[in-house]
Parts: structure tokens; sequence; C-alpha cells
């Protein structure tokens, strides 16, 4: 008996500690959440969203950066490592962050964050690399306050595109065009691969040292060699590059070599923005020849027999 009573005291006790225990030593979680700006969850092709701002399929390895605490502006030039990855879900909510993230026991400092996706090839203080193949899809949320302790808040995520998204489709001028050119066996974009982030401007650009390679499109449905129509233009793969100047395009054909492209209408592409371009095959008498003639020389003969 007196053993149970000796239990029962300790439990009474025990309880009495948690109730006096004050609210505000307790940590208080941080609440994220999540949308997408402008334009399938997948790293090798174009991420979507609704009116709503929200993915149609869920956003797996998402992944957050945090600042030091402090009461006014972050400083993100010695951020060089990922505090958590997360899941974006349908209707923006982010779930599954792998490291729960609390305020600082501080009230007077803030917490803020970044997040992008897909992961990094490598990071430094205040860089990002990554390293594309023209199919992945670049998306940062630029630095967020998720407040403090005393005034908490959810950290919005507001994500964005970092690159442009050139869309091609094909047609040809007519039958004899069609059959002159033979099918499109590829779409090449000429572009720099090794590209950088600097967290403290948000701005994404070419690496220090450059990558320069030729893209090949791509897309879910199109497969090469295709043929080219008639009638309707055709949808001809993409390429996901860094906004600027558009790069070289290289098409090539069953009947044709490589070749390089001239596109009017369009030289500098912009982050975030789809650029559509229909590349029309035309009959050989569409094309602009000059020529030039050197004069017969003598040269050695031959002999053959059937």
């Amino acid at each position: 008996m007196k053993k149970i009573f000796l239990a029962t005291l300790a439990l009474i006790v025990f309880a009495g500690c948690v109730k006096d225990l004050p609210y505000e030593d307790l940590p208080v979680p941080i609440q994220f959440n999540a949308g997408l700006s402008a334009v399938s969850a997948n790293t090798r092709a174009p991420i979507v969203s609704d009116v709503n701002g929200h993915p149609p399929s869920s956003i797996t390895g998402i992944q957050i950066l945090r600042a030091a605490d402090v009461a006014s502006s972050p400083d993100w030039t010695v951020v060089n490592s990922v505090a958590a990855t997360a899941t974006v879900g349908t209707d923006g909510s982010v779930s599954s962050v792998s490291s729960a993230q609390y305020y600082n026991a501080n009230a007077g400092l803030n917490a803020f964050f970044m997040a992008f996706y897909p992961a990094a090839a490598s990071m430094s203080a205040n860089i990002v690399n990554w390293t594309i193949t023209g199919q992945e899809d670049i998306i940062v949320a630029p630095s967020v306050s998720a407040g403090n302790k005393a005034s908490p808040v959810a950290a919005a995520l507001a994500f964005a595109h970092k690159l442009t998204q050139l869309q091609f489709e094909v047609i040809a001028s007519s039958a004899t065009a069609q059959g002159h050119w033979g099918t499109l066996t590829s779409i090449k974009v000429n572009a720099d691969t090794a590209l950088e982030l600097t967290l403290s401007t948000n701005a994404l650009a070419s690496a220090s040292t450059p990558v320069n390679t030729d893209l090949s499109a791509a897309q879910s449905g199109v497969s090469f060699p295709l043929t080219i129509p008639t009638g309707t233009a055709t949808a001809a793969g993409i390429v996901m590059v860094k906004p600027g100047t558009l790069g070289a395009i290289k098409v090539t054909t069953a009947t044709s070599p490589e070749q390089t492209v001239s596109i009017s209408g369009l030289s500098n592409t912009e982050a975030g923005k789809a650029h559509k371009i229909t590349l029309t095959f035309n009959e050989l008498g569409a094309i602009t020849f000059t020529a030039t003639l050197t004069d017969w020389v003598d040269g050695t003969d031959g002999t053959g027999s059937l």
C-alpha cells in the first residue's frame, strides 16, 4: 500500500510541474503555406498551377532555407545550407517538413525563410547552383518573414518561375515541302546550362564558369522522328532555359543536316513566360540562294568498266 501511495504522489507532483510550466517557455512551431505564381509537379517537366496558385499534384523535395533570426532585415549572404525539405500540396499547404522549425525564444527576433525546387546541385554562401538539361523547371520563393514568437504568421512561400519556356510547333507549307524535308529528327537550343541563384538578390545567372550546350527539345507525348503536318501545326517539344537573349536554334530533318534557324519576332525571353515558336518548313522555291561558279580546270583522267 505504501508503494502505491508513493507512486500516486509522484504522478500528482509531475502533473503539477507540467501545469505550472510557463507558456512562454514552450517552443512555438512555425507554420508554412505556399503558392505558385504565373503558369505536373515533376522536376523534368514544366510546373503548372491553377488560378489559386496551387499545383495539380504535390511537389516533393522543396528545399527551405532559413536566415539567422534578426529584428529587421535578414542577411542571406552567409546562408550556405538547407534548413529543411518539405512537400507542397494541391491546396498550397506545406507538409512533411523534415526538420521542424521553431521561433526564437527572444520575441524580438523574427524568422525569415526562402525556398526553391528542384534540389540544388551544390550550395555555398549566398549561392545555389543547378545544372540543367532543358527539361527542368526552377522555381524560387524569395525571402519571407514568419514573424516572431509574440506575433507569429504563416511563412507564405510565393514561388515564381526563374526560367523561360520555349514551346516549339512545326508545320509544312505544302505536301511538296513535307516530302522535301521528310520527318523532323531534332530541335536543339544553344544555352548556358550551369546556373546560379544569388540568394540576397534572388537573381538567376550563368555560373561564374559557364557551360554552353545544345539542349534537345522533349515533351510528354512528342517523340522523334516526327512527321511534319501540312494542315495544323503540331507540338514539337519544349526547352526551358535561362531568360535573356534567345540562343541559336538548330533543326535537323531526315533529308537535311543540322542547320541554324533564324527566328523573327522573338529576340529576348523572359522568366516565367512560355514563348511559342512556330517553325514552318517551306518548299525549295521559298529558299533564297546565291552562287558562284569557278571555271573548268583539267584534271586527271580515269577509266572504268561495267
